[in-house]
């Protein structure tokens, strides 16, 4: 029951009064005026007994304000109308309820409602004719009696919408509101929700029982309900999101028959026909409308990421459809989606384009050196997230040095200076994301080194939340990741690793989806530390170099990598030298049998200032270096030989080309192993390779 209005006997009086015609701002200037002849600022209001009394004062005040605006609007142009909260509300807020990301929240905690009056209360809104076509997040404030005083749809930018009225307001205070309201605390979850005995009774209600439902996971979500709730007036467009997301071939035309937009968008600005990877929910997108050459936030339209996702199916619906086969990949690129394809080696996709008219462009006929169409890592080497659960030892191990087991062109931290042409860059983070086939990689700004690893699992590869906790067990910690997913972290040592799953519903663990993979470099770690030592063999500060080297094992040198064997013996033990006699060794003048040369085969019999002369390379800046990994001589020379030597150790190699002027295929390698002493790398070995003239 509403509570008395004293201004009702006034406003008999009013209406009788001639009406001049007057446009909707005028209109709405004139209702704002009235209401905010209140004496009392917007604030939560309490009972006081002289309440009557100011009422009157009220409304003569407004009666008076009314009959000087009537006439002093009428020969005005409009302007744009502003107005503050408490011209809506005329009641105390006694609960708030709303929506994000999927989630419904609600509370009746006084010093939450009352920071809303203080927040939100005396904010001006400005009445604009921008549209708030994404509209992200809802607020509804109740009355004592459950009734909703007002609803509040905001969008991503700074407008909101109220009484389908659009309106530009000052962000700050709503996010610092915001902040305070969506939390765990205010979430409701399945249990809190009590089926409704009888029909909502506006829209406002349904569209909040809908939400609730679309929060429930896949096997307890009634989509029947749904459309019972769009049919009595909720918004369909979320549902229609989710259901394409989710390949549901049945209730997505349903949907689109009660006139849900195949256009509407979510958080990324990816439309129905973006998330799908069903062919019939694809038809009946296209079927009503669905736009092909719009594109997302990272610049993708409809082809582009059917060709990303290898769905030849896919690309040739679109095609058939109408898409553009000259595509290019991103906006700000020219590479078009015939020679992404190609990279890939998917045939099939390739000769649709083709057919379609899609045209190869010359200079992308021209491979560079880094590419080989058949072996080519980021076309080949996909891993498979169900595989490596399968040998979860394996998976653990080679991620403690930076790696993905069966995939021996993944490293972080990573030069860039190893890699080809990405296919995208994309701002991220302060730095850039590098994009390579299905490869993701982070670069911070102004640096040389990929410090992030990224993957999306292919469709195929299903894995669940419940089936990594399963296999690593509970998560370090969970986080919130890029667009509102959450990342399970496990932490290892320098690294760690991140799996990241839908967060914006609440499934049940064994029904949300790994979406992706990411392998994180800790810094500071070794490529850090190598930096520093490699530096003091630059200036051949020995000294403290000493302190660097492990203070039991000492540093052990090897030429040509002729660690246990070499081109002579079968048996070989390198040269060592411990911590204390490092800062002489460059006035021994003993002669040591380093090794043999592997050219030659002559012995390498010379001083230590000699070795270090010619066989620790630090004469030019590094062209490329490497993390854990020997790369002339592949991966498993680290893993299989110096691990067996130095079974936790960590390395580093510098890689110089053309050390001999004019002579291209001139190469010297300079690598730096460490291994962990009380918490402290300490270099163990200095390794060289080089070239055989």
């Amino acid at each position: 029951m509403k509570r008395l209005n004293h201004l009702e006997p006034l406003d008999e009086s009013l209406r009788l009064m001639p009406k001049p015609t007057l446009s909707k701002d005028k209109h709405i200037q004139i209702k704002n005026a009235i209401l905010n002849t209140r004496a009392a600022p917007f604030k939560q209001k309490k009972k006081r007994n002289y309440k009557g009394i100011m009422t009157t004062v009220g409304a003569l005040a407004a009666a008076l304000m009314f009959a000087v605006l009537i006439y002093s609007y009428l020969d005005q142009d409009s302007e744009p109308t502003t107005m503050v909260l408490a011209s809506l509300i005329d009641e105390d807020i006694h609960k708030i309820s709303g929506s994000a990301n999927g989630k419904s929240y609600q509370t009746e905690d006084e010093e939450l409602i009352k920071q809303f009056y203080q927040d939100i209360g005396n904010m001006e809104f400005a009445e604009t004719e921008e549209k708030n076509t994404d509209q992200k997040d809802i607020i509804m404030l109740y009355n004592a009696n459950g009734e909703i005083l007002t609803t509040f749809h905001f969008g991503a930018k700074d407008i909101v919408t109220i009484d389908d009225h659009q309106y530009k307001f000052d962000t700050t205070k709503w996010q610092d509101f915001k902040e305070l309201f969506f939390t765990e605390e205010n979430l409701v979850t399945e249990n809190d929700v009590d089926s409704p005995n009888e029909q909502p009774e506006n829209n406002e209600d349904v569209s909040l029982l809908m939400q609730q439902e679309l929060a429930k996971s896949p096997s307890q979500r009634d989509w029947s309900k749904v459309l019972e709730y769009v049919k009595q007036g909720a918004d369909p467009n979320n549902a229609l999101l989710l259901a394409a997301k989710e390949n549901n071939v049945a209730i997505v035309p349903e949907l689109l028959d009660l006139k849900a937009d195949a256009n509407t968008t979510d958080g990324n600005s990816n439309t129905p026909i973006m998330l799908t990877t069903s062919v019939d929910v694809a038809s009946s997108l296209i079927q009503h409308g669905a736009d092909l050459v719009v594109r997302n936030k990272r610049g993708h339209n409809a082809l582009v990421i059917a060709v990303y996702g290898h769905q030849t199916e896919m690309v040739k619906l679109l095609l058939e459809a109408g898409a553009e086969p000259n595509t290019i990949v991103h906006p700000d690129s020219t590479v078009p989606v015939l020679w992404m394809s190609e990279k890939f080696n998917d045939q099939e996709i390739s000769e649709l384009l083709l057919q379609h008219g899609a045209t190869k462009l010359e200079e992308y006929d021209q491979e560079p050196w880094w590419v080989n169409d058949k072996e080519s890592w980021w076309i080949s080497q996909i891993p498979s997230l169900s595989e490596m659960l399968k040998r979860k030892e394996e998976l653990l191990s080679a991620a403690s040095i930076g790696r993905l087991p069966g995939v021996p062109d993944i490293q972080v931290p990573a030069d860039i200076n190893h890699f080809g042409y990405p296919f995208e860059n994309l701002p991220a983070n302060g730095g850039m994301i590098d994009v390579y086939g299905d490869h993701i990689f982070y670069i911070p700004k102004e640096q040389r080194f990929y410090r992030a690893y990224r993957y999306e699992l292919n469709p195929g590869d299903h894995v669940t939340v419940a089936d990594i906790e399963d296999e690593l067990g509970v998560p370090s910690s969970t986080t919130t990741g890029d667009n509102g997913s959450i990342a399970m972290v496990y932490s290892l040592d320098h690294y760690d690793l991140k799996f990241y799953y839908d967060g914006t519903l609440s499934y049940p663990k064994n029904e949300l989806d790994i979406l992706s993979l990411e392998l994180a470099y800790k810094e500071p770690g070794i490529i850090e530390h190598a930096d520093s030592t490699f530096k003091l063999l630059v200036d051949q500060r020995l000294n403290d170099l000493a302190n660097q080297v492990h203070p039991e094992k000492g540093v052990l040198f090897a030429p040509y990598l002729q660690l246990t064997s070499t081109p002579m013996t079968n048996k070989h033990s390198p040269v060592t030298f411990s911590a204390e006699e490092i800062p002489n060794i460059l006035e021994d003048k003993n002669q040591y049998l380093w090794g043999y040369g592997s050219g030659s085969g002559l012995p390498i019999n010379i001083t230590p200032a000699e070795y270090l002369e010619d066989y620790v390379y630090t004469k030019d800046i590094p062209n490329v270096i490497y993390v854990n990994e020997q790369h002339l001589t592949a991966p498993e020379f680290f893993t299989e030989t110096i691990r067996s030597i130095f079974p936790n150790a960590h390395m580093v190699q510098y890689s110089f080309n053309e050390t001999v002027e004019g002579d291209d295929l001139s190469w010297v390698d300079l690598s730096l192993v460490f291994e962990e002493y009380k918490g402290e790398w300490k270099l163990v070995g200095i390794l060289h390779n080089a070239w055989t003239p």
